[in-house]
């Protein structure tokens, strides 16, 4: 009897699941310490080895695989790599790129060197304390701390918002979460965006990682070459202002003949440089006015397409080639009040990028909307459907509204 009891008791701790115990957190400091000899400076030269931009990335095996952004290696004739340790790598080729997510894992000569442990992006949740580590202007392992603001939906991917202040040449630096591991590539950075940056998360990146060569530098496909431009002007030098742009609700013929621009030429050519724009200006609903926002979009055509007591719409049909945007502004104070976007996803994309918590609800007219869950910040959040039940716009707003 004793002996059956026994195992009985034995039976039901076999039984007993283990529970998976989350990895330990750690300090900024210590993290560094750990992570920060695996980050390196990757700098562009030109045909004469002259130095004309510079980026960060980070060593994946301990060969020599190193991740970073395409567009930190693209329009180079040749790259350096610099070590934290101060060796510098001058033999550089290209593993594998992907030119949609602007990933791409280059290759040098190396042996044992320190490698960044890679963590599961898809654990990662809105809030979480992050750490960045990047060589901005050249200046090795600068680290920033901050948290992940919002999984953002781009065209092909999703991004994650982060705060950790982001500066020039951060691109293609590591993010890592709490316990030490690579969550992201940091990917884009808005200098005046109230510190509104963007990684692209690690596990887009995991089936590329390799020691095998397959291209080179010099065969990689050209940078697109960005809509916007910083300060545009005439043939004659006359800078384009802002009041040209918006005269009785949409652009100047004489401000896009300023520019170049076509009337159905989009304000970005890259997909996911818009969607970030996109995000900017949601940082700026209750801020922005419609003088700064027509700075912000000088290279786009902008039609009034709303005009009342107490609100007016503007409309951008391009901002990229495959979405547009709608930006609304309260009255008399003309500031932005909503912005929404122009897009084209399933149920199952929404749910990734905003998650499962949502209300299904029926406007005045009929159709049917999904406000989503509370906005970090208190803005509502509003997925506009078709009949057929694909998400058609997302809007952000300063104040609760009703679908259209």
């Amino acid at each position: 009897m004793k002996f059956l009891t026994s195992l009985i008791c034995s039976l039901l701790i076999l039984a007993v699941p283990v529970l998976a115990q989350s990895p330990a957190s750690k300090s900024a400091s210590e993290i560094a310490k750990e992570q920060a000899p695996a980050v390196v400076v990757i700098e562009q030269l030109d045909a004469s080895g002259n130095i004309i931009g510079q980026g960060s990335g980070f060593i994946a095996t301990p060969s020599g695989a190193i991740v970073t952004n395409l567009h930190v290696i693209q329009s180079a004739a040749s790259l350096r790599v610099k070590m934290s340790s101060g060796d510098v790598y001058k033999t550089v080729d290209v593993v594998d790129f992907d030119e949609g997510k602007d990933i791409a894992i280059i290759k040098i000569k190396g042996f044992q060197l320190p490698v960044a442990r890679l963590g599961d992006s898809d654990r990662t949740e809105v809030g979480e304390n992050i750490v960045a580590i990047s060589s901005p202007e050249g200046l090795t392992n600068s680290l920033s701390t901050g948290v992940v603001s919002g999984v953002r939906r781009f065209e092909t991917h999703r991004v994650f918002q982060i705060t950790a202040p982001i500066s020039h040449g951060s691109s293609g630096g590591a993010l890592f979460d709490s316990s030490g591991a690579v969550i992201g590539i940091i990917t884009f950075v808005f200098k005046g965006g109230q510190n509104i940056n963007f990684a692209v998360p690690i596990n887009y990146v995991r089936g590329m990682i390799s020691d095998q060569v397959t291209t080179t530098i010099a065969k990689l496909p050209a940078a697109a070459g960005a809509a916007e431009k910083a300060a545009p002007v005439s043939a004659s030098g006359d800078t384009v202002s802002s009041a040209d742009i918006f005269p009785d609700g949409k652009i100047s013929s004489v401000a896009r003949t300023r520019l170049g621009l076509t009337s159905h030429e989009p304000m970005f050519a890259r997909p996911d440089e818009a969607l970030a724009f996109f995000y900017r200006l949601v940082g700026g609903l209750g801020m922005y006015s419609l003088k700064e926002v027509a700075d912000l979009t000088r290279t786009a055509t902008a039609l009034k397409t709303k005009d009342t007591a107490t609100t007016e719409e503007y409309t951008i049909k391009y901002l990229s080639v495959y979405s547009g945007m709608t930006l609304g502004f309260s009255k008399p104070e003309q500031i932005l009040n909503s912005v929404e976007l122009v897009v084209n996803w399933s149920l199952e994309d929404l749910e990734r990028t905003f998650g499962k918590k949502y209300t299904k609800k029926k406007a005045p007219d009929g159709s049917i909307y999904f406000e989503l869950k509370e906005h970090p910040e208190g803005k509502q959040i509003i997925a506009l459907l078709d009949p057929r039940g694909n998400v058609r716009a997302v809007r952000f707003t300063n104040t609760p509204t009703k679908a259209k």
